[in-house]
């Protein structure tokens, strides 16, 4: 994977992130961050995916949400992370892993939202559904994107 591809993936995770914010209870919003961190793990592999992931949507932060950069970097850097490692995965497991990486981010924000001093075990509750259908709406939205891509480079002949 070439690096500019990698930055390109970063900038677009974070504009995808920053332009539809669809607002949720507590603070939070949904948009289509995740659906991209997941194309570019299948497409460029764990590294592209993590890097992506991790810097794009804690840019994203900063300029929203400064106070969850930390945790983002983590969370979605991981998501990204599993993701890139359905990429020469076969079966199952090009499924398995973005989902595991779904599961991971989820897991992430609930305990790093837990012991911020300022949220604490409500808010992490109450973030927990929200952050599940956005991690269930970024795998299948990644997923069906990859395909998407696969089938018109399939027709194109490259």
């Amino acid at each position: 994977m070439k690096w500019y591809i990698t930055v390109g993936f970063t900038v677009l995770v974070m504009a995808s992130t920053l332009l539809i914010r669809i607002p949720v209870p507590g603070g939070g919003y949904f948009n289509f961050g995740d659906v991209v961190i997941v194309f570019c793990g299948l497409y460029g592999g764990k590294r592209s995916g993590m890097v992506a992931g991790a810097i794009g949507s804690a840019m994203a932060d900063i300029i929203g949400f400064p106070l969850f950069a930390p945790i983002t970097l983590v969370a979605k850097g991981s998501l990204g992370f599993f993701a890139g490692l359905g990429k020469d995965s076969s079966g199952r497991m090009r499924f398995i892993w973005p989902i595991m990486g779904g599961i991971l981010m989820v897991l992430i924000y609930f305990v790093g939202t837990w012991f911020m001093p300022s949220f604490g075990k409500a808010a992490a509750l109450a973030d927990l559904p929200p952050n599940l259908v956005q991690a269930l709406f970024g795998f299948i939205g990644g997923r069906l994107l990859y395909k998407a891509y696969v089938k018109i480079e399939g027709l194109s002949g490259h």
